[in-house]
């Protein structure tokens, strides 16, 4: 077994020369196993072999586990970092299983084990049949093609190099060499869904194929190597999508509605997932339906729809597809009064300015011209309210702004931030950086025209926007 552990640790390319191996060790037989092996070949490389221990606090012989864990690593002079926890506690106000907490406060305490004591690597000893618990189980609960990957040799910092054997042969293994370890009698437990699985449903599935446990670490590899696949796919599509570079203030993600249409299902699916991933900051509890829910937004009749996934909002608005951490809050209605020329800050969007020249010098998206005989002060810079109107340049007649937003496809998150320019009796002469009124141009012969000039206080996000 010695020699197969080896080959395993090569050719998975587990470990490299001078690393240092943190062993999460429980003193049940696969931990206990694979410290020996770690040790036994650790010259061979080099390695450094550091152990750690973690009593769940759930168990009466937690604490014989402990002391049986202290007194192997004395005997093999091996370092050893405990530590308790209270699970039950932790779990009741986390508001989690206690399998799940269990597992959580593990990770987290390995972890931080190992940046105390500059290990790169931590080792686990999953084996054969906890790969197969692992598949069935999440067969059993519904499961993707991502999940069928299950758990890998490798992952990240994690190396789990006795996944290719079985339970038998690793308690064979310390038979042999009179290797003591403890048993955890809540492995026979089966109100535990796991230990129902190992000890009932497989059982009974090898009656049909003796052969599954090797069958389903295959299966599981195979797996593996397609999500590899997909993953540096995914990557390498989805800045083909972004169509909005985030900032502190605007964390998510925007993604182009039409180009990630036209793509396949597996790979369309697979980006969709992966961005949930990013705004949520994991895949946690993120299952099929979820994605298929914002699937359905991309081909929704209507261009705004949106869905509340845990942990992200995400949103649709016409060729922009949105996933945003939260529910973006309604932007305040804002209204500033304009007594005379002058400039006015508008916080969050600009800086506006309102002066007199001697003749029209041309208006761009950030500039609009009047009749300054016809345009009195004070006029007034406003946000958008239901029901407005006016009447866009080269129009006879009026619009409403709803209606001009539609067709102009602002999203209606920056509907209500776009300022508008009201005269002293309300009418509406400029819709900043979309569209001027008609109304009050100035001839060339003016001999006094109304200047109005924006500023975007962020140029890009302000166009952006738009």
């Amino acid at each position: 077994m010695r020699q197969r552990f080896h080959k395993i640790l090569i050719e998975q390319q587990l470990v490299e020369k001078g690393d240092r191996v943190l062993v999460g060790i429980s003193g049940g037989p696969d931990s206990v196993a694979l410290l020996a092996l770690l040790r036994a070949v650790a010259s061979e490389f080099p390695l450094t072999v550091v152990a750690a221990h973690l009593d769940h606090g759930m168990r009466a012989e937690s604490r014989k586990d402990c002391g049986f864990v202290e007194d192997l690593c004395r005997k093999w002079d091996i370092p050893l970092v405990t530590q308790k926890e209270d699970i039950p506690a932790i779990a009741r106000r986390r508001k989690l299983g206690l399998e799940e907490t269990a597992r959580e406060v593990r990770r987290d305490f390995l972890e931080s084990t190992a940046r105390e004591w500059n290990c790169s690597i931590i080792a686990l000893g999953h084996n054969r049949g906890d790969q197969a618990e692992t598949l069935v189980h999440r067969l059993v609960r519904g499961v993707g093609p991502a999940g069928l990957a299950a758990m890998r040799f490798k992952e990240d910092m994690i190396i789990r190099p006795l996944l290719g054997f079985s339970r038998e042969e690793i308690i064979a293994y310390l038979d042999e060499g009179g290797i003591e370890y403890r048993t955890d009698q809540s492995n026979f437990d089966t109100r535990f869904t796991r230990n129902r699985i190992r000890h009932d449903v497989l059982p009974l599935l090898e009656t049909f194929n003796p052969q599954l446990e090797k069958q389903l670490l295959q299966l599981s590899q195979l797996a593996a190597e397609d999500e590899d696949y997909w993953r540096e796919t995914v990557a390498a599509a989805l800045p083909t999508l972004l169509t909005k570079v985030q900032t502190a203030e605007d964390e998510g993600l925007v993604l182009d509605v039409e180009k990630l249409r036209k793509f396949p299902p597996a790979l369309r699916k697979r980006v969709l997932r992966h961005c949930l991933a990013m705004v949520r900051g994991d895949m946690a509890g993120l299952s099929h339906v979820q994605v298929e829910a914002v699937d359905d937004l991309l081909f929704s009749s209507s261009p705004h729809a949106e869905a509340d996934i845990k942990g992200c909002w995400v949103g649709r608005n016409y060729g922009s597809l949105c996933l945003k951490s939260r529910r973006p809050a309604p932007a305040a209605g804002y209204r500033f009064q304009v007594p005379g020329p002058g400039p006015l800050n508008i916080p969050g969007l600009g800086c506006f300015q309102a002066h007199f020249v001697d003749r029209p010098q041309g208006e761009d998206r950030w500039s609009a011209e009047f009749d300054a005989g016809c345009v009195q002060f004070p006029l007034e810079v406003r946000s958008f309210q239901a029901g407005d109107v006016f009447q866009p340049s080269g129009m006879a007649g009026r619009k409403k702004l709803k209606d001009l937003f539609i067709d102009m496809k602002i999203d209606r998150s920056w509907r209500s931030r776009i300022p508008l320019v009201t005269t002293a009796n309300g009418q509406i002469i400029w819709l900043i950086g979309v569209r001027r009124a008609e109304l009050f141009r100035p001839s060339a012969q003016e001999k006094q025209v109304l200047r109005l000039t924006f500023r975007p206080e962020n140029d890009d996000t302000f166009v952006r926007g738009l």
